[in-house]
């Protein structure tokens, strides 16, 4: 196997991982063509991917069993072309501009479900780590070339942005040459040729390692105090009297550009923080937390953004890497694409939970968020979890080592 080729293929449809998030940029010129629909109808063009992508996470686990991943990588790159290009020609409909989105939004669902799946099949070890945060920076980079170029294409029409999805194209042709075809084994035999009867996806879950949930609930934990970060950002940076939506804007961008080298170099941040890279990346959160609650200016509010993007990129590659060494090969379809639903789920709901337990919006939201992270951290460093994981010692057949 070529491993560069490998590597190609699997970064290259990492670009496409947050692309329902580019139509966001053009919402207020969107509503303009369109006064008769309710503002709230034309902001769904930038949530609904992320329901059609929640959607997918619950079955593309389970189709990876039965189908090829490659297959369903090129189904999901197409289905993002298709929903992205789409509405650069067909576009008087608002109807029909929602339906784009849900269909870009699946595609990105199978993307960022079987993108985890195909790292850990094709690379091992440190390899894997390196690759995870690699992946992650070129999720960054991908999201900040499509929104800056649909940005600029869209500036004087808002249907010409939508030509920038023909980078699809691109994409699909990168995986359909460099990546692998993985082969789905249709039946099973034992020693004696007999045919051996598949595992059903309860009894999959039934066989998880117990510790997959522990990760799984950090990753839900982050998706809450990170939503509340980047909810409240702009309140605070309003309250602060730092300016409005340019500034918050600004603050962001510098926050990708952070994302991004932080993923591209996350084999060094891995010489740093290893064993304990998870709860650095809780720890570079709260770096965050407290830097924009106590600061009032731009350049400690944007480093506190580009502590935001590491979290990020650390927290996500740790994760995704410490569920590869909890499962069985068998396994990891079904592990990934739960971890990829929790993910969006958690971030889906966040508003919500955060507003049903009564936290006020602004500062105080940054203050739970804080609090959550340092539990996390404190809990981290008490088990000893992260050091155990990667010694092997929580494998299913291993007896848990006591603390000396």
């Amino acid at each position: 196997m070529n491993k560069m080729k490998t590597r190609i293929g699997v970064v290259s449809m990492a670009t496409l991982a947050m692309s329902g998030s580019v139509a966001g940029s053009a919402i207020a010129a969107i509503s303009k063509s369109f006064p008769d629909t309710p503002i709230s109808t034309i902001q769904l063009l930038s949530t609904l991917p992320g329901v059609g992508s929640l959607i997918i996470t619950l079955v593309a686990g389970q189709m990876a069993m039965r189908v090829s991943k490659k297959s369903l990588v090129l189904l999901g790159v197409a289905l993002v072309t298709l929903g992205g290009l789409v509405p650069a020609f067909w576009n008087s409909s608002v109807a029909g501009l929602l339906a784009c989105s849900v269909i870009l939004g699946m595609g990105v669902g199978f993307i960022s479900t079987l993108n985890p799946m195909i790292l850990t099949q094709y690379f091992e070890g440190e390899e894997r780590s390196s690759m995870m945060g690699f992946n992650t920076g070129m999720t960054s980079l991908g999201t900040m070339i499509l929104t800056g170029v649909g940005g600029f294409l869209g500036g004087s029409n808002w249907r010409h942005l939508y030509w920038v999805f023909a980078f699809g194209i691109v994409v699909f042709l990168l995986v359909l040459f460099c990546l692998p075809k993985d082969e789905v084994i249709r039946e099973s035999f034992n020693g004696s040729h007999e045919k051996v009867e598949k595992e059903s996806t309860w009894q999959i879950f039934k066989g998880l390692n117990p510790y997959v949930y522990w990760v799984y609930l950090a990753v839900f934990i982050l998706g809450i105090a990170y939503t509340a970060y980047m909810a409240n950002l702009s309140i605070v940076v309003a309250a602060k009297h730092m300016g409005g939506t340019a500034t918050t804007g600004l603050i962001n961008a510098i926050g990708t550009f952070g994302g991004i080298f932080a993923g591209l170099g996350f084999k060094y941040v891995r010489k740093f923080t290893k064993p304990a890279t998870l709860a650095a990346g809780f720890t570079f959160l709260i770096i965050t937390l407290v830097l924009t609650y106590f600061f009032s200016n731009v350049a400690a509010l944007s480093i506190a953004a580009v502590f935001s993007a590491v979290t990020m990129v650390t927290v996500m590659s740790t994760s995704t890497f410490m569920l590869s060494m909890l499962c069985a090969p068998n396994q990891v379809p079904i592990v990934m694409s739960t971890f990829a639903f929790i993910n969006s789920l958690s971030s889906a709901i966040a508003p919500k939970l955060i507003s049903w337990i009564h936290v006020p919006a602004g500062a105080p939201s940054f203050v739970f968020a804080g609090i959550l992270s340092a539990i996390v951290v404190v809990a981290l460093f008490v088990t000893g979890f992260e050091k155990k994981v990667e010694s092997g010692s929580l494998l299913q057949d291993s007896p848990i080592p006591s603390e000396k």
